[in-house]
Parts: structure tokens; C-alpha cells; sequence
């Protein structure tokens, strides 16, 4: 579907879809802003690719007199929960031009969407229709029976996000961390193997047994560009790792300690060398893959590979609850940058459609697999 398709209409409103980004869209998106005033903030510079990978994307549009004020892109995937296959639509690149209301001061509390709901505003009144039956994006076709969930992960000081995604149903199944691994010399390892094809399906297999407990696990983007590398030993994947480059533009570091530190640091030849000011290239890792007692492993694998492409820099996304998190919780060692950058909070935020109360609490039980190729 190359042309846009109206969904709704009220006046001078229009809502439209469109199944690929439109070069409006794209630019509006490398102008946002993203991150939140006194944290971290920067601009996107290489989205375009992210924003056109996986089977099924579709992009909103909210127009006011033809002209776009807001968008928000679904990213679709079949998954499976608790044994019930189900739609998974995660949202993307959620972008308003200006400001619909004020900024809020606090989280809304349940008694404050009850009577908000009762006066939804104009973005609201919109999407809440397809936040109901998010199938509709397929087709137009109100109605479907089709069990899905829509999900979000929102930045905890986020609380115009936040207090959004209540009102179109999301409630907190878990939380996030978001966090940088660094090193401004890094080692190399010479038991550093990329993947090769005719090992890909055991290497795929060994993967899906580590994350079997996790909910939204899915493979799609693991082996893009063949970027897949581990250690073995015995002739076995002890840790793995997907890579995925990654640039922004920086605008602040997060605040005036961070900011400052940051200048002190770049000061020194050798690390302005390495780290810009302005731009910040990184590494996305998706995919970790660590057996217990081989951590150490994981550590060599991260930093061979940050040596291996030039690298200084790794990001990673991590349900706090995980035994994967508890690695890095309790080893450290995560390099000068994260003592800078710190950890980024977030709330992995669900809507539950035609779901069985089951597999809800699977969802509140269970870790959630973040794929920061998606979210970075």
C-alpha cells in the first residue's frame, strides 16, 4: 500500500495511514528532539532504515487542514504467549509538532483518567479507535476478533508519554534499563567468530532456549548483515551478541554535571579522538546471549567486537527483572561513559486486546525481550 488511507475524519482532522515513511515524515522525524529537558537529548541521523525494517509497519498521521501535526508508527509482529499466537504492535517514532496541552507536573493517577476520558482531547478522540482494533491498520476493518497487544517502552520522566499511553489503555508490565558499555581502548580477543550460514540454525536454536521464558522474543532482525558474533569454547556458543550501528546528534549530555564532564573529558587528545561532543556513534547489541559462569566471556565478546569495528561505545536495553540484567547489575565494569551517562528508566507499557487473563499475567511474570535496535 503506497498511497495513504484514511482511517478517520472530523472537520479539518484527518487521521491517514500509510504502510512505508514518507519523506515528510522523515524529516520531521531527524528534526525531533528526543529525550526529555535535563536528561539526555539528542537527534536521530540514520533512521531511515530502522523505520523501513520488518514486515509490518504502519505509519499515522494526524493533519490538520493537510498539514501533519503529530504521527506515530506501528511496528507488527506475530507472537506467541503462554502458547496463544497473537499480534504484537509496537509503537514507534511517537511525534507531535507542537504542543497539544500543557506539559504535565505530575503521573496521572486512575481518578484523573476517569474524568479526563469523559473530555478526551482532539489526539486522543483520534487514536483511541485504533488503539482499540489496531488490526484496522491492515485493512480499514473495524471489528476484528484478532487477540493482540499493543506496546510501548516509555522514559520514566516522559509524563506527557506516560500519562497518554494510560489514556489509550497501556498499563506497566515491567521496567527497562537502558545503559552504555564503553571502552576508550578496547582489547582485542582473537576467539572472536562472526557467524557463518551453515551454523546459523544451531546458533538460532541456542539463542531461542536462553529467551524461551521471555515474552515478545523474536528473531527477525538477529544475523541482519551477518553481524551476529561469539566466543565457543568446546565447540559450543558460550556468549553471542547482534551488532547494529547506531548515530546521533548530540544536543545534551544530560544536564550541566553531565555536559561538564563531558568537556573534561574530551580535553584529553586521546578521547576527543574517539568521542565527539556533537555526534555520538555506537554500537545497538540485541540478542546477548551469555551461559551461566562464562560473564567474564560476555565482557571479552563486547569489547573484542567494539575493537573489532572501531568502536568505542555500546548501548543495551534490559528488563530489570532478567538473569541478563542481573549480569551487568552485579558485574560492572560498564566503562567511563556509563558513569556519565548514567542509566535510562524506563516503563515497558502494554495494552492488552482479547487477551485471557493467563497470558496477561505471563506478561507481569515474566521478562520482556527489548530489542534496542528498535528503540535505540
Amino acid at each position: 500500500m503506497k498511497d495513504s488511507r484514511i482511517l478517520l475524519t472530523y472537520h479539518d482532522l484527518t487521521v491517514e495511514v500509510e504502510s512505508s515513511p514518507n519523506e515528510e515524515l522523515l524529516q520531521h522525524m531527524h528534526q525531533t528532539l528526543m529525550g526529555q529537558p535535563g536528561g539526555f537529548r539528542y537527534h536521530h541521523t540514520n533512521l531511515e532504515e530502522r523505520m523501513k525494517s520488518g514486515k509490518e509497519n504502519y505509519f499515522m498521521y494526524l493533519r490538520k487542514s493537510g498539514k501533519m501535526m503529530g504521527s506515530v508508527g506501528f511496528c507488527g509482529k506475530h507472537a506467541v504467549t503462554a502458547g496463544l499466537a497473537h499480534d504484537s504492535w509496537l509503537i514507534r517514532y511517537f511525534s507531535i509538532k507542537a504542543p497539544l496541552r500543557a506539559v504535565p507536573k505530575k503521573r496521572k493517577t486512575k481518578a484523573d483518567l476517569k474524568d479526563e476520558n469523559k473530555r478526551s482531547g482532539v489526539l486522543g478522540r483520534f487514536i483511541q479507535p485504533v488503539f482499540a482494533d489496531p488490526a484496522q491498520l491492515r485493512d480499514g476493518v473495524k471489528g476484528s476478533e484478532q487477540p493482540s497487544i499493543i506496546f510501548a517502552i516509555i522514559d520514566q520522566t516522559n509524563l506527557r508519554s506516560m500519562n497518554f499511553s494510560s489514556q489509550m489503555g497501556l498499563e506497566t508490565v515491567g521496567t527497562m534499563a537502558g545503559f552504555s558499555f564503553s571502552r576508550m581502548r578496547p582489547r582485542r580477543s582473537e576467539r572472536i567468530e562472526q557467524i557463518a550460514n551453515p551454523e546459523k540454525e544451531v546458533i538460532l536454536n541456542q539463542i531461542g532456549e536462553y529467551y524461551k521464558e521471555y515474552s515478545l522474543f523474536y528473531s527477525e532482525s538477529i544475523f541482519k548483515n551477518d553481524d551476529y558474533y561469539m566466543i565457543k569454547e568446546g565447540g559450543r556458543m558460550v556468549a553471542g551478541v547482534q551488532i547494529y550501528p547506531v548515530h546521533w546528534k548530540i544536543v545534551d549530555f544530560g544536564g550541566k554535571v553531565a555536559n561538564g564532564a563531558m568537556k573534561l573529558l574530551t580535553r584529553i587528545p586521546w578521547v576527543r579522538k574517539r568521542i565527539s561532543l556533537e555526534k555520538l556513534s555506537f554500537l545497538a547489541l540485541d540478542a546477548i546471549y551469555c551461559e551461566p559462569g562464562y560473564e567474564s566471556v560476555l565482557y571479552e565478546l563486547m569489547e573484542g567486537v567494539l575493537e573489532r569495528t572501531g568502536n568505542y561505545m555500546a548501548m543495551l536495553m534490559v528488563d530489570e527483572s532478567s538473569d541478563l540484567y542481573g549480569i551487568f547489575r552485579d558485574r560492572k565494569k560498564l566503562g567511563i561513559l556509563h558513569k556519565v551517562l548514567g542509566t535510562y528508566n524506563a516503563d515497558i507499557r502494554v495494552r492488552f486486546i482479547q487477551i485471557p487473563e493467563d497470558v496477561r499475567n505471563h506478561f507481569f511474570n515474566n521478562p520482556i525481550y527489548i530489542p534496542t535496535y528498535d528503540n535505540s
